[in-house]
């Protein structure tokens, strides 16, 4: 059972230090995806959640939609979202999403969405108005991987959206996030998508705690034959692999022509 809260806050965009963004979006907090993988549990120390699972409860956003730093919006870079999924599974009941686009619609920015969701297909008509762009991570493409650790849309609906959105003229961006070491085939996913996809994105998986030891223990359990190497990576900091693998995205890309951006993170 996920704890819902409805929290009125005055304003609904945060400064970031992303490449490229002035400012980012977050309808929520919390998510209720719950990816076992989700950087963004360190949001419950400064939430009130400290004592709740990540995945079981979610704060959403009543934003009054007047926009008081609207000369300093317009026309500015805006990503949605970074520490939730604008898409999560409670906004087909509580639209708070598609509100806040409506709102950003009035104000005229220059959006990125960026969901794990095929939901996205629900504001197609907004995000054509405004000219968004729209990011879906995809990082396996076998789907009881998916089911194994996330509570999202399946990965064939996900790439039915992105072409779908790439035929309606959005600009459509494929994460590859986070990469799985030995697990997620970039080459795969590009190979099966790229007829409808403009650029992809590449992040590695960065576990750091408190999901740390979970994740370890989900790849002992379910693929035990890469056991050692998550120990080399993680626990020994050994990170040849991620040096090697970029080589190759870099390779490949150039290769194929393909617009490409990699953010690999070591902690």
């Amino acid at each position: 059972m996920i704890k819902i809260k409805e929290i009125p806050v005055g304003n609904i965009f945060s400064k970031t230090s992303y490449r490229g963004y002035s400012y980012v979006i977050n309808p929520y907090t919390g998510c209720a995806s719950g990816c076992m993988f989700c950087h963004a549990c360190f949001m419950q120390q400064f939430t009130n959640h400290i004592d709740e699972n990540w995945g079981e409860f979610i704060d959403v956003k009543r934003w009054d939609g007047i926009v008081r730093t609207k000369r300093t919006v317009k026309d500015r870079n805006i990503l949605m979202s970074t520490v939730t999924d604008p898409y999560n599974p409670i906004e087909k009941e509580y639209k708070n999403t598609r509100y806040i686009l409506e709102r950003l619609q009035e104000i005229g920015c220059n959006l990125t969405v960026c969901t794990r969701s095929d939901l996205v297909l629900r504001d197609l008509d907004i995000l054509k108005d405004m000219k968004a762009n729209v990011v879906i991570s995809v990082n396996t493409l076998d789907e009881n991987f998916v089911k194994g650790c996330e509570n999202t849309t399946p990965i064939q609906d996900r790439l039915k959206a992105l072409k779908k959105l790439h035929d309606e003229g959005i600009y459509t961006i494929l994460s590859v996030s986070p990469i799985f070491p030995y697990i997620t085939d970039f080459e795969e996913i590009i190979e099966t998508s790229k007829d409808y996809i403009n650029e992809y994105w590449f992040e590695n998986l960065n576990l750091r705690q408190p999901y740390k030891e979970t994740v370890l223990n989900f790849i002992q359990h379910t693929y035990p034959e890469y056991t050692e190497q998550y120990n080399n990576i993680y626990i020994e900091k050994d990170n040849e692999y991620w040096f090697f693998l970029k080589h190759n995205i870099m390779r490949y890309c150039q290769k194929n022509n393909l617009k490409y951006k990699i953010d690999f993170r070591h902690s």
